[in-house]
């Protein structure tokens, strides 16, 4: 086992964090997969009691579940792949995508709330990424957002062109912090860390890393929005 850097440590905090804040989500899509499993053994279950009646029916089941074995396989790999810290290689990413994956994982907790999410969206955005560090911090930043918002309050979020940049900003009347640096964070913590700040200082790093950066919100803006700003993925001509 190789030594675990400062990066790593925060790497895996962020993840433990975001894991545990989203954890009815994830269960949520899991179940999702399941009920369509049960309904096939359902039928199956009906089938057998007659079978010289139903082989239609138990053939309906049986394709049924099949594909619901395979939808869920699946889906329980895309839980660890988005859930636990690993390598994984750089691909171009469509931005509206992976925002509007993570929305949908998060819409009962935004239900709940009464709070609404309203994405506008160019065409074409990609950036080269890692698909699931990606989604993951993207998908803290809107769990937290929904946790430090009112009931019934509003959020926007646009997702567009800024120069050589793909921008994701999230308007809200959220309050972020100043964006620490992970090693001001690391040396500066004393019993607690304050989850905006761990999450800001991740996604912070990931995104400067390559070429990107995160803004705060700015007194003097008169629609205050987290600004987060990754260089955009050229079409090949």
């Amino acid at each position: 086992m190789t030594d675990i850097s400062l990066s790593d440590a925060l790497d895996a905090a962020a993840y433990a964090l975001v894991g545990e804040r989203c954890r009815h989500a994830h269960l949520h899509d899991i179940r999702g997969e399941l009920q369509t499993l049960q309904s096939s053994l359902e039928l199956l279950a009906r089938s057998a009691k007659t079978p010289a009646d139903n082989i239609a029916l138990a053939d309906k089941a049986t394709a049924l579940a099949r594909r619901a074995l395979a939808n869920h396989e699946k889906a329980l790999v895309e839980f660890v792949n988005q859930t636990t810290p690993h390598d994984e290689a750089a691909v171009a990413v469509d931005v509206r995508d992976m925002v509007n994956s993570a929305l949908r994982s998060l819409r009962n907790d935004a239900a709940n709330k009464s709070i609404t999410f309203k994405v506008e969206s160019a065409a074409d955005l990609r950036i080269v990424a890692q698909p699931y560090r990606s989604r993951l911090l993207i998908m803290g930043l809107f769990a937290m957002t929904i946790d430090e918002l009112p009931r019934g309050a509003a959020v926007t979020v646009t997702l567009c062109r800024a120069e050589s940049d793909v921008l994701i900003e999230i308007q809200s009347a959220v309050k972020w912090p100043a964006v620490r640096s992970p090693e001001d964070l690391w040396s500066s913590a004393t019993s607690q860390v304050p989850p905006h700040d761990l999450l800001l200082a991740v996604t912070s790093r990931w995104a400067s890393a390559n070429g990107g950066r995160v803004e705060p919100p700015q007194d003097s803006q008169s629609h205050p929005a987290l600004r987060l700003y990754y260089p955009r993925s050229l079409p090949e001509s």
